[in-house]
């Protein structure tokens, strides 16, 4: 299973679970993993701090991950569920952030490495679950459909994290950035020619190529009308510029990052 802080550093506070350990969380999860809820956990800078208080605290509250700007401390195994978001803790991953929501801003170089430091960890999720780095409001969560959303949105009476200036275009550039380079080295590579709708239309290989990686097209092999649709729906999830041409960032993104074949 690995180390994970809140299974080997028991709260004398908590419950005994089925898995003869105390601890805030259930050791299973009654639902696929929808998404992740990021919050700031309100509490200083220090990730390892925090877990120890967590692990000590009378409050019942847990995560899966606490990150600060160089560490990440796994909490709990994704498999497990954490009480950090009232009513949907049974289909998310909880990101907890060592920060304050409303100090964003305040300084920029230490704010820069966490969100760099969280994009890392969610990346890994991203692409294990299939979640898309895009943010929801409750009620796009509400219909189950798979992204980010903030604490706040899901608790707006008790919680405000992880903040109104929390840097959501940043951390999600960072997480599709990993992503790309990660596509980079696993797809085929691009060879060079723009697909593209024109007379006559673009036929060959790559297009064929292109299509049975796309999903939802027929694959013959012909660039046109039905492929740039499909095109600019992948251009969408993967937050590139929605233009219906296939140029490198789009073929790398149709082959590699999560949900492309749809929500």
């Amino acid at each position: 299973m690995g180390y994970y802080y809140l299974i080997d550093n028991q709260n004398p506070y908590a419950t005994v679970r089925e898995n003869n350990k105390k601890g805030n969380y259930y050791p299973y999860r009654g639902r696929d993993i929808q998404g992740i809820v990021v919050h700031t956990a309100e509490n200083g800078r220090n990730a390892k701090d925090i877990a120890k208080h967590l692990s000590e605290t009378d409050r019942v509250s847990s995560a899966h991950v606490i990150v600060d700007d160089k560490n990440i401390v796994n909490l709990l195994p994704d498999d497990y569920t954490a009480f950090h978001a009232r009513g949907h803790n049974s289909r998310s991953l909880g990101l907890d952030l060592a920060y304050n929501a409303s100090d964003w801003g305040v300084d920029k170089e230490f704010e820069n490495e966490l969100i760099t430091t969280a994009a890392k960890w969610a990346t890994d999720k991203c692409e294990v679950y299939k979640i898309p780095a895009r943010r929801l409001n409750v009620d796009e969560w509400l219909k189950g459909q798979k992204g980010f959303i903030s604490s706040s949105e899901l608790d707006p009476v008790r919680r405000a994290d992880p903040g109104i200036n929390f840097p959501w275009e940043q951390f999600f550039t960072l997480i599709k950035g990993k992503s790309y380079r990660k596509a980079q080295r696993q797809a085929p590579k691009w060879n060079g020619r723009i697909l593209l709708v024109q007379a006559p239309f673009i036929k060959g290989d790559d297009v064929s190529q292109w299509q049975d990686a796309a999903g939802g097209v027929t694959v013959d092999g012909i660039y046109g009308q039905s492929s740039r649709k499909r095109c600019r729906e992948i251009q969408k999830l993967a937050g590139l510029v929605q233009d219906g041409l296939v140029g490198p960032q789009t073929w790398y993104a149709t082959f590699g990052l999560p949900e492309i074949k749809g929500e």
